[in-house]
């Protein structure tokens, strides 16, 4: 089997989190396959200097696949060319129902819920997008959206989770199979319109057979964006990571973009991986990407209160090392893990305590926070409470 490596541009950084959402009540998903015989060949960059601490992956331009757009489409219930191979996928009753029912749930979460986001993250996260580098989300699940939502300007997306990568075998497959997956893909990515995050328990079921893969491809041409290519992964014993040519192993995966605003081409990894602090110590060639990539922008929410454990102070503490800013809510790192004299704090929405199934999780510091200093308005929900009343995020920078 062949390998194409690369690796990132160097400031040997500390990382964040651990991936996948083992919860306190569950845990998040994925598994994959699908293969390109494209070569693949990226060169080392050279070292930039610690006064500037800005990590991002130096990718190779990739040929387009048209296959894998027109795939993201037929599933996201969006039309496709019609000399597209898969064309008469699109033309069957049961998918021109789908697609409009698709089309029917995307325009009701635009109102209620993100159009007001996109308005509110180009004000308030300005400033967070103004910096270089990449952007490292940890329990992630299959939120591509948010990602790329709230931080557009990021060149390539790091999202770590337990959830399988998936596949798309189904390709190659009939009509009855095409829709089995396009109404999985959709019963996933229901619970995520509906209350801005995913159901542990659903996804289990959901992605027991399409993986993480399908709905990351649907949330990127969702947002506009054109798929350019999809490849397994491996993170290799230097942290750095290697195109797996003709594998079908996809536990980890790479998927190539072009930018809907700037039509650049962008990079989206995917790693199923347990960063828990005993997953850690299984594999350290994980802990070595992860210090790679937490030398970024850090995005997390809906993370299942898992860095309050002990179990997971490996992640936290390299988020906490390395990472330029982070941008999370009460489910992330706990709040008197921050050292107020090195990071500066923006707060938004409300905090009163968890929901009843994480309510060991209050954080009494955080409370008082709320309580007495002056807080910023958050005008949608994307957390457990579902509610704006209830839901809360956090930006916290470091100081220079």
């Amino acid at each position: 089997m062949k390998k194409s490596i690369w690796t990132l541009s160097s400031l040997a950084l500390a990382a964040s989190l651990s991936l996948g959402s083992c919860t306190e009540a569950g845990s998040k998903t994925g598994g994959a396959e699908v293969a390109n015989k494209v070569a693949d060949r990226l060169q080392e960059q050279p070292a930039e200097q610690p006064a500037e601490p800005e990590q991002e992956e130096q990718v190779e331009k990739v040929a387009v696949d048209r296959k894998y757009d027109d795939v993201a489409r037929i599933l996201a219930g969006m039309s496709i060319d019609e000399a597209s191979e898969f064309y008469e996928v699109t033309q069957g009753a049961a998918w021109k129902a789908y697609a409009k029912k698709a089309d029917q749930g995307w325009a009701s979460a635009d109102a209620k819920r993100f159009d007001e986001l996109r308005t509110w993250a180009g004000t308030e996260l300005a400033g967070l997008n103004e910096m270089k580098g990449d952007l490292f989300y940890p329990f992630s699940g299959p939120d591509i959206y948010y990602g790329y939502q709230f931080f557009p300007s990021a060149k390539n997306y790091h999202l770590f989770a337990l959830e399988p990568a998936g596949n798309l075998t189904f390709m190659k497959s009939d009509d009855v199979n095409w829709m089995n997956y396009c109404n999985s893909v959709q019963n996933t990515i229901a619970d995520f319109i509906r209350g801005g995050f995913f159901h542990t328990k659903h996804m289990k079921v959901d992605m027991a057979r399409t993986g993480v893969l399908p709905t990351l491809l649907v949330f990127l041409v969702r947002s506009g964006n054109k798929i350019v290519n999809v490849r397994p992964v491996a993170i290799q014993a230097d942290g750095s990571v290697a195109v797996l040519e003709g594998s079908n192993d996809f536990s980890s995966v790479r998927v190539d973009f072009l930018d809907a605003k700037t039509q650049e081409q962008k990079t989206l990894f995917y790693h199923s991986s347990d960063v828990s602090d005993a997953g850690l110590e299984k594999r350290p060639e994980l802990y070595k990407h992860l210090e790679m990539v937490a030398a970024n922008r850090t995005f997390t929410k809906s993370a299942s209160y898992l860095m309050h454990r002990p179990t997971f102070s490996k992640v936290r503490e390299l988020i906490l090392a390395k990472a330029k800013a982070v941008f999370q809510d009460d489910t992330a790192i706990p709040y008197h893990y921050y050292n107020s004299s090195e990071w500066d704090f923006t707060f938004y929405g409300q905090y009163t305590s968890p929901i009843p199934l994480f309510k060991v999780r209050y954080q009494s510091e955080l409370r008082e926070v709320y309580k007495t200093q002056k807080i910023k308005d958050l005008p949608f929900s994307l957390g457990y409470h579902s509610t704006r009343e209830h839901d809360n995020m956090m930006i916290a920078k470091r100081k220079n």
